[in-house]
């Protein structure tokens, strides 16, 4: 069938729209219908033929990302097996297993600079809208009834009353203050990258401008330092993808000086009292967890909650302790060979690339990176939104390498590659247990 991988990529563009604009949220009428399934499994089965391919041991190995992101269900499937935990095995194995799949879909349809470019627009100007949605709520302009925002303690008074900030959040997954501001970051972005764009009129370029007021609006809404921590990372990637290290270095020195003087509570970053102690606390929970057999395999997927009564808020450490040293370093590594990917490229003559793969370079090094630092206050290793960052690197790192003369991954799994990740993961992975040992009290 000549057009099932138009009509799969079709419907993959409406599964990434319901990620963020949800459908049975806007018209209580559609609430029992699984939207949202239907698409993602319409697209899946209008395209099985190419994941199969994509996914074949020989194709993997060029794709190290993807192949750590497989490794992860393995990893899963391994922390409850050994635990005897059959339930878990099950239960689990299907959950990420749906987001698997997204990912393979993500990576299978995206295979022309053309597409990629299609579904950041369609990510861009839906998870716009849906911000929007979000601040005309949180500011009181109409009250949408699906949106409901938090009140959160934001530590005490000389008196020692408890402080409260009114913080906004998101809709369906995005309903975390700091979900939602990691969005928020990664969207900006795509919207910079749409504005700056040449050869478009004024007219288009200012319609991709107007919806960074209200994000940054509703950054600010969110009262989140690690969104704010975010923004940070992004724009410092950006800057030395774009114009080298110096500029970077530059802002990152100027924004740090700044940071106390505009952003109030998100600037007052404190590791020694408030949710930042709270945070690292959790970390040492999970740390002393795993100094038995299960820093191998882990203490279970899913199981941080039950044993220190809250999830990590830390991605990285969340997946060291649930899935061990070896399902932690195929986690880290998704990241690791996304950076790594980047950063060959930086060192190879561009003149080469399709000219829209050339001007996204910065940008896709700015979303990776923001999306990197929310992880160290979130605990996201298993949901979609992870996987449509990892899978946007992988794609882009795949279409980049099909460029080069000539054609090559620009990363791959092999032995030195693979020792590079185990040393870095374990210099990470001692790198955390420090400075939990260093600043928890």
């Amino acid at each position: 069938m000549r057009r099932a991988p138009h009509i799969a990529f079709s419907l993959f563009l409406l599964v990434n729209a319901t990620l963020f604009i949800r459908p049975a949220e806007l018209v209580a009428a559609l609430a029992p219908l699984p939207i949202y399934e239907v698409l993602i499994i319409g697209s899946f089965l209008f395209s099985a033929a190419a994941i199969r391919e994509r996914f074949r041991w020989e194709t993997l190995k060029r794709q190290p990302i993807s192949l750590c992101a497989v490794g992860l269900l393995v990893a899963i499937v391994l922390s409850h097996l050994l635990h005897f935990y059959m339930y878990g095995v099950r239960t689990s194995t299907v959950d990420f297993a749906k987001t698997l799949i997204y990912y393979a879909l993500f990576v299978t349809l995206i295979d022309s600079p053309q597409r990629l470019k299609t579904l950041l627009k369609t990510v861009a100007f839906c998870a716009s809208a849906m911000v929007a949605l979000c601040v005309v709520d949180y500011l009181g302009i109409f009250d949408f009834q699906f949106i409901e925002h938090v009140s959160d303690r934001d530590g005490t008074t000389l008196t020692g009353d408890v402080n409260k900030v009114f913080r906004m959040r998101g809709t369906g997954i995005f309903q975390d203050p700091n979900d939602i501001s990691i969005l928020i970051v990664i969207t900006s972005i795509l919207c910079l990258y749409f504005m700056l764009e040449s050869g478009r009129s004024i007219l288009v370029r200012s319609a991709w401008a107007f919806p960074l007021i209200w994000l940054m609006t509703g950054l600010l809404c969110t009262r989140s330092r690690g969104g704010l921590l975010a923004l940070a990372g992004a724009i410092f990637a950006a800057l030395v993808n774009r114009y080298g290290r110096k500029m970077g270095i530059t802002a990152a020195v100027c924004g740090v000086l700044l940071l106390p003087l505009v952003a109030g509570r998100q600037g007052d970053i404190d590791f020694e009292e408030g949710t930042g102690q709270e945070r690292i606390q959790l970390w040492r929970e999970g740390f002393q967890a795993i100094k038995s057999t299960d820093i191998v395999f882990g203490i279970g997927h899913n199981m941080y909650k039950d044993l220190a009564g809250l999830v990590a808020h830390n991605s990285f450490v969340h997946a060291y302790v649930e899935l061990g040293v070896f399902g932690g370093t195929l986690f880290f590594g998704c990241y690791f060979f996304a950076f790594w990917g980047l950063y060959r490229l930086s060192q190879l003559p561009h003149s080469h690339l399709h000219p829209e793969l050339r001007r996204l370079r910065p940008y896709i090094a700015a979303v990776l990176t923001g999306w990197s630092v929310g992880l160290l206050s979130l605990s996201r290793c298993y949901v979609v939104p992870t996987y449509l960052v990892l899978g946007l690197s992988a794609a882009y790192l795949d279409l980049v390498g099909r460029q080069l003369h000539p054609a090559r991954p620009l990363v791959w799994w092999d032995k030195r590659h693979v020792l590079k990740l185990t040393t870095t993961s374990a210099g990470f992975f001692v790198s955390l247990f420090i400075f939990v040992l260093i600043f928890a009290n």
